[in-house]
């Protein structure tokens, strides 16, 4: 129990110590701080990742049962992807807001997280669902990454719109790229859902029969998949690009705030396994 506590902390300390590197780097564009933050993601991931696996060892279970044990393995994986990204795209402009969420979310998981506490007796008759949960995660790591894309878009499209090429401008990387990675994101996000969805539905099948109990976040699930079928749809084929398809993506990823936070937590008596 002793390592849980102290690899927890350790790693919110780790993402807020790569958050204050990423945000002075945003700031100052200081080149010598380049190889700093890559490293300081590296070695997050590195702690976040033995912080799972003593919680995994601990519990006897991976984490993926509640809502808080959900809330840091996304964690992992939305930092995970992003620094796979970054190493692709050799842009860190992203870090400052993927950081701030990272963090925020990893100290709310901290802070309710309770290793003590069995996994529910209804887990134990449903199969595929850590591959479920897995799927689930990485698509709203996609989203998540969407999102981020679309506000940098709209900030940095208004700087040049009002011809004031000023602290964005110097800072971000070009429209272009900014709508492609977006569009990117939420094809691989749709994919992930989709998968989620049809296992989802396969378990509670299973689980429940003919009988489906009423459920706001299965509601909620669907919902989410028409907005981004929505977005690709209208992106790719009616010509949706820049700023039109930004905005979605911005009102689709607070649906999904919602949805996680929400309803899994407040709402939901199926989902929230509490």
């Amino acid at each position: 129990m002793e390592f849980v506590v102290f690899f927890k902390w350790i790693v919110s300390l780790g993402y807020l110590f790569s958050l204050i590197l990423y945000v002075r780097f945003f700031i100052q564009q200081s080149v010598k701080l380049n190889r700093l933050l890559s490293a300081s993601v590296q070695l997050i991931l590195v702690c976040h990742f033995i912080y799972l696996f003593v919680l995994t060892l601990h519990t006897r279970h991976l984490p993926l049962s509640n809502v808080y044990e959900v809330m840091t393995s996304y964690v992992f994986i939305f930092t995970f992807i992003y620094f796979f990204i970054e190493r692709k795209i050799r842009d860190f402009s992203l870090g400052p807001v993927i950081l701030v969420i990272a963090f925020i979310l990893q100290l709310i998981s901290n802070l309710c997280i309770n290793p003590e506490m069995g996994r529910a007796p209804v887990l134990a008759e449903i199969s595929f669902f850590e591959v479920h949960v897995s799927a689930m995660l990485l698509a709203y790591s996609g989203f998540t990454i969407s999102f981020i894309a679309s506000i940098m878009y709209v900030m940095l499209s208004r700087e040049i719109h009002n011809k004031k090429l000023g602290f964005f401008f110097s800072r971000l990387p070009s429209l272009e790229l900014l709508d492609r990675l977006s569009n990117m994101a939420v094809i691989v996000g749709v994919s992930f859902i989709t998968i989620g969805i049809f296992l989802g539905i396969d378990m509670a099948s299973k689980v429940w029969g003919a009988k489906w109990p009423f459920d706001p976040k299965l509601i909620s699930v669907f919902v989410t998949w028409l907005i981004y079928l929505f977005f690709i749809y209208f992106r790719n084929s009616k010509g949706w690009q820049g700023k039109r398809a930004a905005i979605v993506s911005i009102t689709g990823f607070v649906w999904v705030l919602i949805s996680f936070m929400v309803f899994t937590i407040f709402l939901s008596e199926i989902h929230s396994f509490i």
